[in-house]
């Protein structure tokens, strides 16, 4: 699902908006459209970040960080990034950040995204909380929550270089704790009707697709599984 909603707002040498006209979100009107294929984007998913130490974990965090970097390594070669941040961005590619570079990583690459296209960028964390409870399962967890909020805080509170951000997990968003540091979020559960035709499927879609399928027999089979 993320991945399609990065692909919307992403901006690329390709013309992206061939994919959705014919959907729905095309049909809500141009405050929609305008929004497509406008802004670079950082996504991120932490679901396999699942280590038995804290020094295995951040070296996972380390190589997804690495990976995003390089996929915009064209803001290397443009005229808005000064040495210093040419440096900042190398020492992460190189593989050598300590923590706190890493707790700095998102928030900094925001800014030189913004800097090299002139629209800050939108950051998608997916799973955030994966590291927090396999820290809780294993032992580390001050560890990780201390990194979290760091690298939170300086992505989502106050970043001027920040257009969207969204953040998904299966636990709860709580204004404390990893997120003490952030007043402005939005929360939105599995509780609230107001998104839930459009994450998921709803009965009717469902349907459709069995009856796709050819299985439209097995409906309430497949509701009361997933009810």
């Amino acid at each position: 699902m993320w991945i399609c909603f990065a692909f919307f707002f992403e901006k690329t040498a390709e013309d992206t908006s061939v994919y959705f006209r014919d959907k729905k979100i095309w049909a809500l009107g141009k405050d929609y459209r305008k929004h497509q294929g406008k802004y670079s984007v950082i996504f991120l998913t932490f679901k396999d970040v699942k280590y038995e130490t804290w020094e295995l974990a951040l070296d996972s965090i380390d190589q997804l960080m690495r990976n995003e970097y390089l996929r915009h390594s064209e803001i290397l070669y443009g005229s808005a990034m000064n040495k210093y941040k040419k440096q900042d961005f190398e020492k992460i590619v190189s593989g050598s950040p300590n923590e706190v570079d890493l707790a700095f990583s998102l928030s900094k690459l925001s800014q030189m995204l913004d800097e090299h296209y002139g629209v800050a960028p939108i950051i998608i964390v997916d799973e955030y909380d994966t590291p927090i409870q396999n820290g809780f399962m294993q032992g580390y967890y001050d560890r990780v929550v201390s990194f979290m909020r760091n690298l939170f805080s300086g992505a989502f509170k106050d970043n001027r270089d920040l257009s969207y951000g969204f953040l998904t997990g299966i636990l709860r968003v709580a204004k404390e704790s990893i997120f003490s540091g952030l007043n402005n979020l939005s929360v939105n559960s599995v509780l609230d009707a107001r998104y839930s035709r459009y994450f998921g499927f709803t009965r009717d879609e469902v349907s459709a697709m069995l009856q796709y399928y050819g299985l439209e027999k097995k409906l309430s089979e497949v509701c009361e599984l997933y009810q």
